[in-house]
C-alpha cells in the first residue's frame, strides 16, 4: 500500500505520536496554517509498539509525515523496568520507522542527550559516537539505530532523528515544575552543580518540529540536534527559573555522588543545536532568554501574574 496525498497536494498531514506527553501535546496544540493538518494520537489510539496498531492508524489517517514524540521517560525506574523501556524507546521506533519506509512516509524521531557518556567538554555534534550509560540511555540509542537501519536500502531515504536535551515545560510535569513546587514550598533545596547540559523548552522544539515536518527540504536527512545556547548546570538552572517567578529560596549547589541516583547521568552533555536551527532558519538563542520568552508566554495566554 503506498502512501495517498492529502486532498490538497500543497497540504501535509503529520501525525503525531505520544500527543498525551509533554512533547506531544505541544504538538498536537500548536497552530499551524492551511498547508499543514495534525492528527495527534495518544496511546489508546496508536501503540507504537504494536504492529498491528501502527497498519491501522495508517490506514485511516494516511500522513505524509510522522512525528514521533512518544517515550519512556522514566530515567531512573527504566533501571527497575527494562523491557517496558525497550518497547517504547526501541522496538517502537523501530516498527514505525519500518512502516514509514515500506510506504513512502516522511519520519521524524525525537531522541536525547543521554546517548553520550558525558566525558566531552566540547559540544557534542551528530557524529559523535553515543555511548549509553544506563538503561534509559541504551533504549534510546538502539531506537537510533533500530530508525536508520530501516531506511538504509532506500535510495532516497526521508528520515530525521532530533536528539535534544533537559526537556522542560512551564506546566507539567518536569524539572522546572518540580523546582517551582519545592521552592514555593519553603523547602531547603540541594542541586546538582558538576553535570551540564542545555534546558529544551518543550513549546519551540515542537514549532521546530513542526517546521521540519513542513520543510524537510531543509534539512538532509539523519541526527541532528536541537537546544539553546549554552551551556549551564541543574542548579545554575533553577537559580534562573527563581529569580524568574521572584522566589526567594534556600538553595545550595551539590556534587552528583551527593545525590546518588539509580541511572548514571552523563556530567556534560550539551548539543551543538546551532546548524539544525539555521538550517531551518529558526531563532538560535541562549537557554536564559528562551526560558524568559516560554514564562512571558504563558503570562500572555493566561493573564496572570508569576
Amino acid at each position: 500500500m503506498d502512501r495517498q496525498k492529502s486532498v490538497s497536494s500543497n497540504m501535509r498531514k503529520v501525525m503525531v505520536t505520544g500527543a498525551n506527553g509533554q512533547l506531544g501535546s505541544r504538538l498536537s496544540e500548536h497552530p499551524v496554517d492551511a498547508q499543514m493538518h495534525l492528527v495527534p494520537l495518544g496511546r489508546k489510539e496508536l501503540d507504537i509498539a504494536d504492529t498491528e496498531s501502527i497498519k491501522r492508524a495508517i490506514e485511516v489517517h494516511r500522513p505524509d509525515v510522522i512525528i514521533n514524540a512518544a517515550a519512556y521517560t522514566a530515567v531512573d525506574r527504566a533501571e527497575s523496568e527494562p523491557e517496558l523501556a525497550r518497547q517504547i524507546n526501541a522496538t517502537g521506533p523501530g516498527l514505525l520507522a519500518r512502516a514509514c519506509a515500506e510506504h513512502g512516509i516522511d519520519f521524524i524521531h525525537v531522541s536525547t542527550d543521554y546517548v553520550f557518556d558525558g566525558e566531552a567538554r566540547r559540544p557534542y555534534r551528530p557524529e559523535d559516537q553515543p555511548n549509553p550509560q544506563g538503561i534509559y540511555a541504551a533504549t534510546k540509542y538502539n531506537g537510533e539505530q533500530q530508525v536508520e537501519e530501516a531506511f538504509k536500502s532506500l535510495d532516497n531515504p526521508r528520515w530525521w532523528i532530533v536528539r535534544v536535551a533537559w526537556l522542560y515545560d512551564v506546566r507539567g510535569s518536569n524539572f522546572m515544575q518540580t523546582m517551582l513546587r519545592l521552592g514555593r514550598a519553603g523547602k531547603a533545596l540541594r542541586i546538582v552543580q558538576d553535570q551540564q547540559g542545555s534546558p529544551t523548552a518543550a513549546r519551540p522544539l515542537a514549532a521546530a518540529l513542526l517546521t521540519l515536518a513542513k520543510h524537510p527540504s531543509r534539512v538532509p536527512s539523519g541526527i541532528w540536534h536541537c537546544g539553546t545556547e549554552g551551556p549551564t548546570t541543574w542548579f545554575e538552572f533553577a537559580q534562573a527559573i527563581f529569580k524568574e517567578y521572584g522566589l526567594e529560596v534556600d538553595a545550595s549547589p551539590c556534587s552528583t555522588a551527593e545525590y546518588p541516583t539509580p541511572a548514571k547521568r552523563p556530567s556534560y552533555s550539551y548539543l551543538d543545536g546551532a546548524a539544525f536551527a539555521h538550517a531551518l532558519k529558526l531563532p538560535y538563542m541562549p537557554w536564559e532568554l528562551e526560558l524568559k520568552n516560554e514564562i512571558r508566554a504563558l503570562e500572555n495566554a493566561t493573564g496572570d501574574e508569576k
